[in-house]
């Protein structure tokens, strides 16, 4: 996992309740005192503990904690890599070419080993975007989280569905965006 997820989700956890519930948080996956850097890739294990861990903490259910936390990484994710996104995109121009120009670049980087989820992306409309998502972490929720947010950040009114999810059997998630 890419440490600018796992440093995100401190900062999540942070501002919608404190630090105190962070180190609780991380103490109850088995990480206290762990700090996340944003250029550094870390166990999948650790996002998947600490988001069980900040469930339990805060009773929300973990499809909701990841969808919200998706919403707010957002800005810090297009402020990182935005010099992979054209000026005049807008939100689901982004969505559209989220793979072929911020995953690919990525997992171009030497001696990395940061594995972004498989996605695809194709316009199935003037105003709407299939994504197809499949990885093992099965972390379809975030990825909903991060595609209503990306319409948040460009103040696009976006509505967001599942029609295949992983969670229910399928060997992808299908996102559809509608502007």
């Amino acid at each position: 996992m890419h440490g600018i997820v796992l440093k995100g989700l401190k900062d999540f956890v942070t501002a919608e309740y404190d630090r105190e519930a962070w180190r609780a948080i991380q103490d109850e996956a088995g990480l206290g005192g762990k700090v996340y850097v944003p250029v550094t890739e870390y166990e999948d294990a650790d996002a998947l503990n600490l988001v069980d861990a900040a469930a339990e903490a805060t009773g929300e259910d973990p499809p909701d904690l990841l969808d919200a936390f998706g919403r707010f990484l957002v800005p810090p994710l297009v402020e990182t890599y935005g010099v992979h996104v054209e000026e005049d995109w807008t939100g689901l121009e982004l969505i559209a070419n989220v793979e072929t120009y911020i995953h690919e670049a990525l997992r171009g980087k030497q001696l990395s080993t940061y594995t972004p989820p498989a996605l695809s992306a194709e316009w199935v409309g003037d105003e709407t975007v299939k994504v197809t998502y499949a990885s093992e972490r099965e972390l379809c929720s975030l990825a909903k989280g991060l595609l209503a947010g990306v319409g948040d950040y460009y103040d696009e009114q976006v509505e967001v569905t599942e029609p295949t999810c992983m969670h229910e059997g399928d060997d992808r998630c299908e996102l559809v965006v509608t502007r």
